[in-house]
């Protein structure tokens, strides 16, 4: 090419990448920024949120997505409720207990993360706990807020376990205590605790309360009402981007990984790859599987509620199914 014809498109070229630069401000500008604030520290259950980020998924749905940690799932309610955060992430049965508890009806989930509880007995290998029955005459350790929420005097009572014939130890680290063979058996989640234990002492099969009749709804993504109804179309657009990434978790879990990797550097990848792939199982209760990803039950949630309120001093008759859930944003 010639110095005079260089000279001429010169300009041209500059108008073209001035141009594209134009058009790139101003699709960002375009996005709508949304924060979301997980119920946890980021961990393998959350992979999906980190590949439709890192893939672009939520900018094709015209979002600018901000994804911080939380420190349990009722610091995430109150954010939502107090507008700090536009999106959450926290237990859809903490969330109907908040709402019984404080009287409020200005949040709802809009798609169930986990809905096959973790929790579980966990004991070390050669225990004899092997159904629930077997609990009895056994050590239990335990921390207060743990035997506070019921749900292991719910599983004891469905399953024909006189609680007064276990041994209680109320203590601040449980797995050290089973660990130190100090107790017989711990209530934690069967994964990731589980395999948290299994490093360092073989441990029978956790019998899983979720199978043994006593099943509360786990994580959700929660909005507020009013901020739902002002921006219908993002939270669908956040929900079709959340299931499509899922899809690529199940799909390819070590892909997951990396795109997990580049937004929580600090985690501890082998860790995080064991968590994406075992707790795949708790997406789905017997009466979800085969529904499309999200998709709450109504009987699973009348269970929920029915369990909290029996159990865990959760105030009756105030919380509805449909005061806490709607299906409506999920991908069709």
């Amino acid at each position: 090419m010639n110095i005079m014809l260089r000279r001429a498109l010169t300009p041209v070229v500059g108008l073209a990448m001035l141009g594209a630069l134009g058009a790139s401000q101003v699709l960002a500008a375009d996005l709508e920024k949304v924060s979301v604030r997980l119920a946890y520290i980021a961990g393998g259950i959350d992979a999906p949120i980190f590949v439709a980020a890192g893939k672009g998924y939520f900018k094709d749905e015209g979002l600018d997505v901000d994804i911080v940690d939380g420190n349990g799932s009722t610091g995430t309610i109150q954010a939502v409720e107090n507008g700090s955060f536009n999106i959450g992430i926290a237990g859809l049965g903490a969330l109907a207990q908040a709402s019984a508890t404080s009287h409020f009806d200005n949040i709802t989930a809009v798609m169930g993360l986990v809905q096959k509880d973790p929790s579980s007995i966990i004991a070390l290998k050669g225990s004899g706990i092997n159904k629930p029955k077997d609990i009895e005459g056994k050590k239990f350790a335990t921390d207060a807020g743990n035997l506070q929420d019921g749900m292991i005097k719910a599983f004891a009572e469905a399953n024909g376990v006189d609680m007064n014939k276990v041994q209680i130890i109320i203590t601040e680290n449980d797995q050290q205590a089973l660990l130190k063979h100090d107790a017989d058996f711990v209530n934690d989640w069967a994964n990731p605790d589980g395999d948290h234990i299994q490093k360092f002492a073989a441990i029978d099969p956790p019998l899983l309360f979720a199978d043994y009749g006593v099943n509360i709804l786990g994580s959700s993504v929660i909005v507020r009402k009013d901020w739902l109804g002002a921006h219908e179309k993002e939270v669908a657009g956040f929900l079709k981007a959340y299931a499509k990434a899922h899809d690529d978790v199940e799909k390819d879990p070590d892909e997951a990984l990396k795109y997990f990797m580049q937004y929580r550097p600090d985690a501890d990848p082998k860790g995080i790859a064991e968590e994406i792939k075992v707790m795949e199982k708790y997406r789905h209760t017997a009466r979800s599987e085969g529904k499309p990803f999200g998709f709450v039950d109504p009987d699973d949630l009348k269970q929920t509620i029915s369990l909290l309120e029996k159990y865990s001093g959760m105030p009756t008759g105030y919380v509805t199914p449909d005061m806490v859930y709607t299906d409506k944003y999920l991908p069709k």
